[in-house]
């Protein structure tokens, strides 16, 4: 039964398009199904987490929602970046301390999956650049001294994730109806959101 499915056209022109959009056929050499070979990449990445998460989970933990647990597990066992993969065994690590000081929220989940490796990257520099300034997060900054607009997409990503808002300063020494005038930015400079911050507290160990 097997062999008539993998010599049929329709087959055929499904591993074609397989092979076109993930560089990877339907089928292999030896007639396994692809969603076969995907479930032993689930596994693998599965694997690589649990090491991941026994280095840095804390030695009083307790289980997650079901619904939390289930949903990450779910995403992190199809990412490819190593990078990525360390940033859901941080958020798994968290979530599961009892003594982590903040809220780990499912929404982490979704901007997490959201993220690409750059983005994620970006976005950590910005936070630490922000945790070595006297002001830390109380000040608009701008992308590690360089003009945020040769990066736009990741700044509109960050942007539309709310991790982080449109920089405006506050000159208390002009007044315009009684309040002090303010300059709008936009992205040429800006502010780490407190969504922001709390996603980098919950994907970093």
């Amino acid at each position: 039964m097997l062999d008539k499915i993998v010599d049929s056209k329709p087959i055929e022109s499904l591993t074609n398009f397989f092979s076109e959009i993930i560089g990877k056929p339907m089928i292999d050499g030896v007639g396994v199904l692809y969603t076969d070979a995907i479930r032993l990449k689930r596994i693998d990445n599965i694997l690589k987490l649990e090491k991941k998460y026994k280095l840095r989970k804390s030695k009083n933990t307790e289980p997650t929602s079901l619904n939390f647990g289930y949903k990450l597990l779910d995403k992190a066992s199809i990412e490819e970046d190593d990078y990525i993969l360390d940033k859901w065994a941080d958020l798994l690590a968290n979530a599961t301390d009892k003594n982590f000081k903040y809220k780990v929220r499912r929404i982490f989940i979704d901007i997490l999956e959201k993220l690409e490796p750059y983005d994620v990257k970006k976005f950590d520099e910005m936070n630490k650049l922000c945790l070595g300034s006297p002001n830390r997060y109380n000040s608009v900054i701008k992308m590690m001294n360089q003009n945020p607009k040769k990066d736009p997409e990741t700044l509109n990503v960050l942007l539309s994730l709310g991790l982080i808002t449109y920089g405006v300063t506050v000159n208390h020494g002009i007044k315009m109806g009684g309040l002090p005038a303010t300059t709008f930015h936009g992205l040429d400079s800006f502010t780490i959101t407190d969504l922001g911050r709390s996603f980098y507290d919950s994907v970093n160990r």
